[in-house]
């Protein structure tokens, strides 16, 4: 069985995709769980290991834990499959499990939900809560899981909206979200953000909000 050096889980588009392509141009082994039917060409492309397994199935993600044997790992899993079902909790929770049992050596986990997930969620204002209410609280069971599980080494990231705008670095990590800070980030620039997350080990077991720079001048 090969050592991958980061196996992500939900990468086949968006941000997800982003995180593969730039953990492969810096040279990264990189291996993905792809769910059954879902297009992995590109991701081929780039020379991403594809494994078959939907995260709904807990098994799946520990045969995708055991076969890539991951240095480091990421989830971005969210929203709903094509029955409607949200992966939000069940997904990510599966995989926070199958990596807890099936004892890889692992250097890092990032777990990718929402800004609103978790502490943030009361000071939403309610009409928020209406609308995004069931993916946040879904997004928030799973955090809850990884900070109580046996895992060393994790960190949330917390983007807000999100853009398929070029990536301008015009971002920042922030342990208490600042909401003078407006605007939608750029997949690219979350991917960034995520990895730098990844291999900074002043963020492990914190949950950090990305947002945009007030300036870009700005050292923050």
């Amino acid at each position: 069985m090969r050592h991958h050096d980061l196996l992500l889980f939900g990468a086949t588009r968006n941000t997800g995709f982003c995180i593969a392509q730039q953990a492969c141009a810096e040279g990264e082994t990189v291996a993905a769980m792809v769910r059954p039917g879902s297009n992995a060409l590109e991701l081929r492309k780039l020379g991403v290991t594809v494994v078959i397994g939907d995260a709904f199935e807990k098994t799946d993600c520990m045969r995708a834990v055991a076969k890539t044997r991951p240095r480091r790992a990421i989830s971005v899993l969210g929203g709903k499959n094509t029955a409607g079902r949200r992966v939000d909790a069940e997904g990510n929770i599966n995989v926070i499990r199958a990596l807890e049992e099936e004892g890889v050596d692992l250097g890092q986990f990032v777990l990718m939900t929402s800004m609103g997930s978790g502490e943030q969620y009361d000071e939403l204002s309610e009409s928020v809560k209406e609308w995004l209410g069931g993916a946040l609280l879904a997004k928030t069971e799973a955090e809850n899981t990884l900070k109580a599980s046996r895992l060393p080494c994790w960190s949330i990231v917390r983007p807000g909206g999100l853009n398929n705008a070029v990536a301008t670095g015009n971002f920042c990590l922030l342990l208490t979200p600042d909401k003078q800070r407006p605007g939608y980030l750029s997949r690219s620039d979350v991917a960034t953000a995520t990895l730098a997350v990844l291999d900074d080990p002043r963020w492990s077991r914190c949950a950090v909000t990305i947002q945009k720079k007030l300036r870009k001048a700005s050292l923050k």
